[in-house]
Protein backbone atom coordinates (compact mmCIF):
# COMPACT_ATOMS: atom_id res chain seq x y z
CA UNK A 1 0.00 0.00 0.00
CA UNK A 2 1.51 3.23 -1.01
CA UNK A 3 1.25 6.41 0.98
CA UNK A 4 1.97 10.21 0.81
CA UNK A 5 1.56 12.86 3.25
CA UNK A 6 -0.34 15.56 2.25
CA UNK A 7 -0.51 19.26 3.49
CA UNK A 8 -2.57 18.80 6.05
CA UNK A 9 -0.11 15.97 7.72
CA UNK A 10 -2.78 13.26 6.91
CA UNK A 11 -1.64 10.29 5.15
CA UNK A 12 -2.57 9.73 1.67
CA UNK A 13 -3.06 5.70 0.82
CA UNK A 14 -3.72 4.68 -2.81
CA UNK A 15 -7.47 3.69 -3.48
CA UNK A 16 -7.60 2.35 -6.88
CA UNK A 17 -6.04 2.95 -10.37
CA UNK A 18 -9.10 4.15 -12.69
CA UNK A 19 -8.93 3.80 -16.65
CA UNK A 20 -8.72 7.24 -17.23
CA UNK A 21 -9.56 10.10 -15.62
CA UNK A 22 -12.82 10.54 -16.19
CA UNK A 23 -13.81 7.48 -14.37
CA UNK A 24 -11.34 8.85 -11.37
CA UNK A 25 -13.49 11.62 -11.24
CA UNK A 26 -16.68 10.08 -11.27
CA UNK A 27 -15.36 7.78 -7.91
CA UNK A 28 -14.20 11.16 -6.44
CA UNK A 29 -17.50 12.66 -7.13
CA UNK A 30 -19.31 9.65 -5.34
CA UNK A 31 -16.64 9.24 -2.37
CA UNK A 32 -17.28 12.89 -1.35
CA UNK A 33 -20.89 12.86 -1.79
CA UNK A 34 -20.20 10.18 1.27
CA UNK A 35 -18.18 12.12 2.84
CA UNK A 36 -14.42 10.75 2.00
CA UNK A 37 -12.03 13.55 1.37
CA UNK A 38 -10.49 12.11 -1.78
CA UNK A 39 -7.36 13.18 -4.23
CA UNK A 40 -7.17 12.38 -7.65
CA UNK A 41 -3.65 12.09 -8.78
CA UNK A 42 -1.77 11.59 -12.62
CA UNK A 43 -5.03 13.14 -14.20
CA UNK A 44 -2.78 15.83 -15.69
CA UNK A 45 -0.82 13.08 -17.65
CA UNK A 46 -3.51 12.15 -19.52
CA UNK A 47 -4.31 15.81 -20.54
CA UNK A 48 -0.22 16.83 -21.49
CA UNK A 49 0.43 13.46 -23.15
CA UNK A 50 -3.20 11.54 -23.74
CA UNK A 51 -2.85 8.03 -22.48
CA UNK A 52 -0.16 6.65 -21.63
CA UNK A 53 0.91 2.85 -20.95
CA UNK A 54 1.73 2.43 -17.33
CA UNK A 55 0.37 5.75 -16.49
CA UNK A 56 -3.42 6.09 -14.90
CA UNK A 57 -5.21 8.31 -12.74
CA UNK A 58 -5.19 7.16 -9.10
CA UNK A 59 -7.36 8.17 -6.54
CA UNK A 60 -6.15 8.46 -3.07
CA UNK A 61 -7.53 8.51 0.46
CA UNK A 62 -6.74 9.23 3.66
CA UNK A 63 -5.60 6.64 4.99
CA UNK A 64 -8.31 6.08 8.10
CA UNK A 65 -10.91 6.32 5.34
CA UNK A 66 -9.68 3.44 3.36
CA UNK A 67 -12.29 0.57 4.30
CA UNK A 68 -15.12 2.91 3.78
CA UNK A 69 -14.00 3.96 0.22
CA UNK A 70 -13.37 0.52 -1.06
CA UNK A 71 -16.55 -0.55 0.25
CA UNK A 72 -18.36 2.28 -1.72
CA UNK A 73 -16.18 1.84 -4.66
CA UNK A 74 -16.63 -1.99 -4.33
CA UNK A 75 -20.42 -0.48 -4.47
CA UNK A 76 -20.21 1.97 -7.09
CA UNK A 77 -18.46 -0.69 -9.35
CA UNK A 78 -21.19 -3.49 -8.82
CA UNK A 79 -23.83 -1.32 -10.06
CA UNK A 80 -22.12 -0.09 -12.93
CA UNK A 81 -21.83 -3.63 -13.70
CA UNK A 82 -25.09 -4.33 -13.38
CA UNK A 83 -26.40 -1.56 -15.29
CA UNK A 84 -23.64 -2.31 -18.20
CA UNK A 85 -25.32 -6.05 -18.24
CA UNK A 86 -29.34 -4.29 -18.39
CA UNK A 87 -28.45 -2.18 -20.91
CA UNK A 88 -26.93 -5.33 -23.03
CA UNK A 89 -30.18 -7.17 -22.80
CA UNK A 90 -32.51 -4.05 -23.47
CA UNK A 91 -29.81 -3.73 -26.80
CA UNK A 92 -29.50 -7.40 -27.51
CA UNK A 93 -32.64 -9.27 -25.78
CA UNK A 94 -31.85 -13.27 -26.18
CA UNK A 95 -28.39 -13.46 -25.82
Amino acid sequence: MATMPSEDQHDLVRLAAAINSAQAHIWQQGLEEEGIRCRVLGDDLEAGFGELQGFSAEVWVEAADLVRAEEILRHHRDHSEETARSEDQIENPGS
